[in-house]
């Protein structure tokens, strides 16, 4: 194949990953996800339905596209199982001013789409993410006091509480936030 016509193909496909992944957060501020429809994503991004087919079979797999991308611009390590001893102050920290940045767009997502499967998919696919981590630790020998089900559900949704949390109620710049969920998650509630 011609590099020239290969190079173009490359950047039609990151524009259209680029072009559904914006339509589909942008839509999400304005209604709850489960009353999003293809033709709304396909209208608003501009790209024809035979085109997104070609990259999604529907509109759950581009979420779980956006939520990979979410994560892996987090850059998450395996500090994302650690809060203690200062392991996981980094991921905190980082992600509080990811959600810092766009707080606007994330509070109206996260107020429009909060009793709705949007939720439990964002569970769902942070827990895969924990299992994932937890499995590369395992095979450099670290070992869970408790069962992996159990800590995984449970990160997951501390996580997501800490965001709700912070996109709800705190009015804390994200650095004093990130260090009160730390102080948190090592029972230190309590001045002395």
């Amino acid at each position: 194949m011609d590099p020239q016509i290969e190079k173009k193909e490359k950047i039609s496909t990151r524009r259209t990953y680029l072009l559904l992944s914006r339509s589909l957060l942008s839509l999400l501020e304005e209604m709850p996800f489960e009353k999003i429809t293809l033709i709304q994503l396909c209208s608003h991004s501009m790209v024809p339905r035979s085109t997104f087919y070609r990259y999604f079979e529907d509109k759950y797999d581009l979420l779980y596209y956006c939520l990979q991308t979410f994560f892996e611009d987090a850059n998450l390590d395996q500090d994302v199982v650690y809060l203690k001893e200062g392991k996981g102050r980094k991921f905190v920290t980082k992600l509080i001013s990811i959600l810092h940045d766009n707080k606007a767009s994330f509070q109206k997502i996260c107020q429009l789409n909060k009793n709705g499967i949007f939720m439990d998919i964002l569970r769902n696919y942070l827990i895969q993410v924990l299992d994932q981590t937890i499995n590369r630790l395992k095979q450099e020998g670290c070992k869970l006091k408790i069962s992996q089900p159990v800590f995984t559900y449970l990160l997951a949704d501390l996580y997501i509480s800490m965001a709700k949390c912070y996109l709800e109620s705190v009015e804390d710049p994200p650095e004093a936030f990130a260090e009160h969920v730390c102080l948190f998650a090592e029972r230190d509630f309590f001045v002395d």
